[in-house]
């Protein structure tokens, strides 16, 4: 490895100093590493395109997934930008081959979700290790403090500060004319435009911190080769070698010289050598040691617990912590650790099973979401369906003929349809009369508002349609047409008026 040609100072670094140097080093090759990142994952999101363009979902997947595979291109080309031989994007293709070897194929299976993935990609394409070597190498290199998972963390949430903030400066930029950004279907409705505009945005989120990151890895493990293989002062040698090593015909001549004279017998001794005095050699050994680039020193103080001058009986009655109670109490010195233990992992099962439900939970409320949003679109397009009510009066929506069209619709086998249509034109009747039902009612209210005003007769019609309905409804059981006949035939002589 060619040291002298490395574009940053060499010195040992901690490893949230090298996340730093990464970040930099990012920030200067930000517009060739991200044309590298799409170069590789533009074409991925295009071919994978018209198979997945129903499931935006498991496209956005897909490219996530592969995010090894874009990294790879750019620790490639950050391998020997920093060693100088800064290859032209335009050319960059040519190094696809070497960018993407066979050993990469186990980053993205059983390696795909390792959280210092950015740590450890150099050891597996840059010095092409694998099996047991390479899990060697790792244990050697592995960064103190967990720096590579922390990366890994702070560049996740990264990408999903810049994701929502896209998603929440295009609600801002909606004009107050136009209707609202609908966030539901923007993280929910995978069969919406919406949700498509948030994939997009997510990818351009990774492919902005795709450099830091990959950056950022590369000089981690930098950083842990120079510490454990002392680079710093393998430079400085050869550095100082090469300022010693003549040039030219003079350097040739300076080392047959230099050749001579090794030939000639040293002189006898003439006394003991000159050596340093104790003191001197603890003065020249401090003046050498406070270079650069043996690195520092750091004095730390810190508080320590050394014991008492107890007696060993005392310290063995204190550890008991039971003092002379005797076999009873070692007994229960004993029993204390394991119902420790126990109710530990109590609290830890109730934490799971705790979890566990909360997990069902939102599951459940997401299916619930995605199934409010499919009702919507149904209502659009279906205008019998009685999903939500009309902020507009429920009379302007109903056809002239009331019977005729639930007729209609028996006929059809649409029972469903049918049964709604009479339900609401009871409930527009009710209102006509005067009575306030607020939109927000639900069926059981609309009962409890018609009873305190209208005559018993009609109640007890309005009962049964509305229990027919919550049956069809909410139970889900199927409605035969001739209850719905049935009803239509029954109905009291004030809703018939008011059908008609």
């Amino acid at each position: 490895m060619e040291l002298e040609r490395l574009s940053a100072r060499i010195r040992p670094r901690r490893p949230w100093e090298a996340i730093d140097l990464g970040f930099a080093l990012a920030r200067q090759w930000f517009l060739p590493l991200w044309l590298l990142w799409w170069m590789t994952a533009a074409p991925v999101a295009a071919l994978s395109l018209p198979w997945l363009h129903q499931h935006p979902d498991i496209w956005l997947l897909l490219i996530w997934w592969l995010k090894p595979l874009y990294e790879s291109f750019l620790l490639f080309w950050l391998s020997r930008a920093l060693f100088g031989d800064q290859p032209p994007v335009r050319g960059a293709w040519r190094g696809l081959r070497n960018a993407f070897p066979p050993r990469l194929w186990p980053q993205l299976l059983w390696r795909r979700l390792s959280p210092s993935r950015s740590v450890n990609m150099p050891v597996t394409l840059l010095e092409g290790l694998n099996g047991g070597r390479r899990r060697q190498r790792l244990r050697v290199l592995a960064a103190p403090g967990g720096a590579g998972g922390w990366l890994t963390m702070i560049c996740v949430h990264m990408e999903a500060i810049l994701y929502i903030s896209a998603i929440l400066l295009l609600a801002v930029m909606i004009p107050d004319q136009l209707p609202k950004l609908d966030l539901m279907a923007v993280f929910f409705d995978n069969e919406s435009v919406l949700y498509w505009i948030a994939a997009a945005a997510t990818v351009a989120a990774m492919s902005v911190i795709a450099p830091f990151y990959v950056a950022a890895g590369f000089t981690v493990y930098l950083g842990r080769r120079t510490e454990l293989e002392a680079w710093d002062l393998e430079l400085v040698f050869r550095r100082d070698a090469a300022r010693r090593l003549p040039r030219g015909s003079g350097g040739v001549a300076a080392v047959l010289i230099v050749g001579l004279l090794m030939l000639i017998p040293p002189p006898p001794p003439c006394g003991a050598a000159e050596l340093p005095g104790r003191e001197q050699a603890r003065a020249l050994i401090v003046a050498v040691l406070a270079d650069d680039d043996f690195g520092r020193s750091d004095e730390v103080q810190y508080w320590a617990y050394i014991g008492d001058a107890s007696s060993d009986e005392e310290d063995d009655a204190e550890r008991d912590g039971l003092g002379d109670l005797g076999a009873f109490g070692r007994a229960l010195a004993e029993l204390i650790p394991v119902l420790a233990a126990i109710v530990k992992w109590g609290v830890a099962l109730v934490a799971v099973v705790a979890l566990a439900l909360l997990a069902q939970r939102l599951f459940l409320e997401l299916r619930l979401a995605r199934g409010q949003g499919r009702s919507r679109r149904r209502a659009k397009t279906d205008p019998s369906t009685p999903v939500e009510q009309s902020a507009e009066p429920v009379a302007l929506i109903l056809p002239d003929d009331v019977p005729a069209a639930v007729r209609t619709l028996l006929t059809h086998g649409d029972a469903r349809a049918a049964l709604a249509l009479l339900y609401r034109a009871q409930i527009a009747h009710l209102r006509n009369t005067g009575l306030d039902i607020p939109d927000s009612a639900t069926e059981a209210e609309c009962l409890v508002v018609a009873r305190r005003h209208a005559d018993g007769v009609q109640c007890d019609w309005l009962g049964q349609l509305t229990g027919l309905w919550q049956r069809v409804a909410y139970a889900h059981q199927p409605v035969a047409p001739a209850e719905v006949e049935r009803l239509l035939l029954s109905r009291p002589t004030a809703a018939s008026a008011s059908l008609v």
